[in-house]
């Protein structure tokens, strides 16, 4: 018989919560938000099909429904604690929720994890890929890592510096194309990512270069699959030379062509005021900096 049971994310929220009757004082001891407590709260009551708090301008007061639910959570989380504690080992590990964008997740920060892991093995990372921008009062994350033009508002902006693109392809590829000068691209299969969906007609331009190829090609939505495409010689993309600096180390792709642009957009890693005083916070960004500076 399956059980039905709450999201425990909106159960241990709603302790918090209840032990305070304040949302604010729950969502710093949890380190998160006012308005992700709140969500998780109203989760958990909507799951349960009953009011579990009276909100006023007074602020928050338990309903007996509350109350009760209170002391039947409390004894559930005790004991799933102590259960945890004595299969998990040592105490005083910190999680860090990462909010990324899907291609620098997959092709840059999750072959590099295990690095930063093991210098710090206290910190256990949870990464969410998105393409989105993070809403730090509606989501759990602590840090985003994103792609723009522009500073975020209200947030804690470290910029992590800009990006160059060029065109990629495979070592064969281009012998095969006899690829010398960039108009040659004007008889290659062109390879799109649609998340950059104007990269090619940016670079093409920049060099004041028209391509009656621009519109055609084959098209994919992510990254990682227009470079595995490149990689196996089906044709040419435009690189982010941050993201295919390891193929062309190893050698699975090359630059046909030494002009490069610089994008508008720079990579930023952004996260709230609040999340300041999380030493996990500091560690990850000190190593992130060195990291992308190697």
């Amino acid at each position: 018989m399956r059980r039905r049971l709450p999201p425990l994310r909106a159960v241990q929220y709603f302790e918090a919560a209840a032990e305070r009757e304040n949302f604010a004082l729950a969502a710093e001891a949890l380190g998160v938000s006012k308005g992700a407590v709140s969500q998780q709260v109203k989760l958990l009551e909507q799951s349960l099909g009953t009011q579990l708090f009276l909100r006023s301008g007074r602020g928050l007061r338990l309903t007996d429904a509350g109350r009760r639910y209170l002391g039947a959570v409390r004894s559930a989380l005790a004991t799933l604690e102590q259960a945890t504690t004595r299969l998990s080992g040592p105490q005083g590990r910190n999680l860090l929720r990462l909010s990324v964008l899907p291609a620098f997740a997959s092709l840059w920060l999750v072959p590099r994890l295990a690095e930063f892991q093991d210098r710090h093995p206290q910190i256990d990372v949870e990464i969410s890929a998105d393409a989105a921008m993070v809403d730090f009062e509606r989501d759990d994350a602590h840090v985003g890592i994103r792609y723009a033009k522009g500073n975020a508002r209200n947030l804690t902006v470290i910029p992590l510096g800009r990006d160059r693109l060029f065109p990629v392809c495979s070592p064969g590829y281009r012998a095969a194309q006899r690829l010398e000068v960039p108009a040659d691209l004007a008889h290659c299969r062109l390879l799109h990512d649609t998340y950059w969906a104007s990269d090619w007609a940016r670079w093409a331009a920049s060099l004041g270069l028209v391509l009656p190829n621009l519109g055609s090609g084959q098209y994919f939505t992510h990254t990682s699959m227009a470079l595995d495409a490149a990689k196996a010689g089906a044709g040419v993309v435009v690189g982010h030379e941050l993201l295919v600096r390891s193929d062309l180390a190893a050698g699975a792709l090359v630059r046909p062509f030494e002009h490069s642009l610089e994008a508008e957009e720079q990579y930023y890693m952004v996260h709230p005021s609040r999340a300041q005083h999380l030493g996990a916070v500091r560690i990850f960004e000190a190593w992130l900096v060195e990291k992308l500076r190697d």
